[in-house]
């Protein structure tokens, strides 16, 4: 492929909102990964990355609620997901996608959101989906200010290639 041709994926920080969904997208990343290398050490990773940004509290409430979407695009996805590795600062179209439906939930915006879950799973319905999302939107909400601004320690892996 022509480099001169190809635009590079977009970066995090380009898709994401705010600090909140960076960090959403990482710890999804973890759980992709763990799914996929069927390694406890992903899961545990995801943890203590949102540990380190939430506290012991509100990290583990917001990787149960990640999972619960991870786990809602496995059951309802019909093609492969695609994902980077969770210190990258690229996203693939995947996530671009998973992150504005996130990004609709969280403002409430069913009409976007319904035809987001068609793009994400190609099907016309996608209850499991959409009500994870709701979940974590909400729990993103209940997280509070921290998140507006930088954490002290990184939400995301400090070294991003």
């Amino acid at each position: 492929m022509d480099r001169q041709k190809h635009a590079p994926l977009p970066k995090l920080t380009e898709v994401c909102t705010d600090q909140a969904e960076v960090l959403a997208l990482t710890i999804t990343r973890f759980i992709a990964a763990g799914y996929m290398t069927q390694d406890a050490a992903c899961w545990d990773a995801g943890h203590q990355c949102a540990e380190e940004a939430l506290g012991y509290v509100d990290g583990p409430r917001l990787v149960a609620a990640m999972a619960g979407v991870m786990r809602a695009l496995r059951v309802e996805r019909q093609q492969p997901w695609h994902s980077m590795p969770a210190s990258c600062c690229r996203t693939t179209r995947d996530e671009i996608e998973l992150m504005a439906a996130l990004s609709q939930a969280r403002i409430a915006n069913t009409t976007a959101l319904a035809t987001s879950m068609q793009i994400l799973t190609g099907q016309d319905e996608a209850p499991r989906l959409t009500t994870a999302l709701r979940v974590a939107a909400e729990t993103l909400a209940s997280l509070g200010p921290p998140l507006t601004v930088p954490p002290t320690r990184s939400a995301v892996p400090t070294i991003l290639h």
